[in-house]
């Protein structure tokens, strides 16, 4: 078999044999490079096979070679300059696998960059949500609480109010910066004796205070627990655990997802602040000795 080279549509046409089954005797094809496929013509068929797809032996050493198509066919092809070529374009055009690894990388990287922003796109979008939201949270949050954990205050209503007045004139005083423009203050009592929480910080602006904690760490616990409603902290926190139902939520005003998981995420995350924690405060003090 003689190697034949012409000029054809200004492309380079070379002869090879073709062994497309032991059963069947080689027959001569002509092959042209086109672009990034191998063009195989024969008697009565012709096809095209993506480059990088065919196994191309180093001809370096001047021998002949054979190619391997995707089919499990070869091409035995002798000696050329032209085929030197080839096989160096091809190889050198064809990524290597670390290329591979290294897009997937990125498209695994990017994925999680979108994942991971989601918490921040929802947190971001959390001036959107209706301040109506917050309280629906907050009294789903209480109807659990009172359900589970709390019970009916055992204070008097008169002596709850002066609670009530004598803190409010305290907050005024002491932390004006975590005043809310509305805040309801709930009295309770817990279900056990032990150590509990002294204020519960609830979205929409309800704290809860407990018989048992009231004293002189009362009014830093619920300053403290102002601050953090001032702050939307609980809604935050749904947001960053919860992105997707508030971004629905936000997309097509529809909080109702929103606020079906609160339960679930802050009843690990509520703000709790023990009143033993909290500074001692004169105003405190006196409010206790009241």
């Amino acid at each position: 078999m003689d190697t034949i080279r012409e000029q054809s549509n200004s492309a380079v046409t070379l002869q090879a044999d073709l062994f497309g089954s032991s059963t069947q005797p080689a027959q001569i094809v002509e092959l042209q490079l086109v672009g990034e496929r191998l063009v195989v013509r024969g008697q009565g068929f012709s096809q095209q096979v993506p480059a990088h797809q065919i196994h191309w032996p180093r001809t370096d050493d001047g021998g002949s070679c054979l190619l391997e198509l995707p089919d499990g066919a070869l091409l035995h092809c002798r000696p050329d300059p032209v085929l030197l070529e080839w096989s160096r374009s091809v190889r050198t055009s064809r990524p290597p696998r670390w290329r591979h690894l290294q897009h997937a990388g990125a498209a695994l990287l990017a994925a999680v960059l979108v994942w991971a922003g989601l918490p921040m796109a929802a947190e971001s979008l959390l001036p959107q949500v209706p301040g109506q939201i917050d309280r629906h949270v907050g009294q789903r949050l209480l109807d659990r609480l009172d359900a589970q954990w709390l019970q009916p205050s055992r204070l008097p209503p008169q002596e709850q109010q002066n609670w009530r007045q004598q803190l409010t004139e305290a907050v005024a005083q002491v932390c004006p910066d975590a005043r809310l423009p509305a805040w309801n203050l709930q009295f309770r009592r817990g279900r056990s004796d032990g150590n509990g929480t002294g204020a519960i910080g609830l979205p929409g602006g309800t704290v809860v205070l407990l018989d048992e904690q009231l004293g002189r760490g009362t009014l830093g616990a619920l300053c403290t627990e102002l601050g953090q409603l001032q702050q939307r902290q609980g809604m935050r926190t749904l947001a960053r655990q919860q992105p997707v139902s508030l971004l629905m939520g936000v997309a097509f005003d529809d909080f109702s997802a929103t606020v079906a998981v609160a339960w679930p995420v802050l009843v690990q995350n509520l703000p709790f602040t023990s009143p033993t924690s909290a500074g001692v405060n004169p105003i405190t003090s006196r409010i206790a000795r009241r």
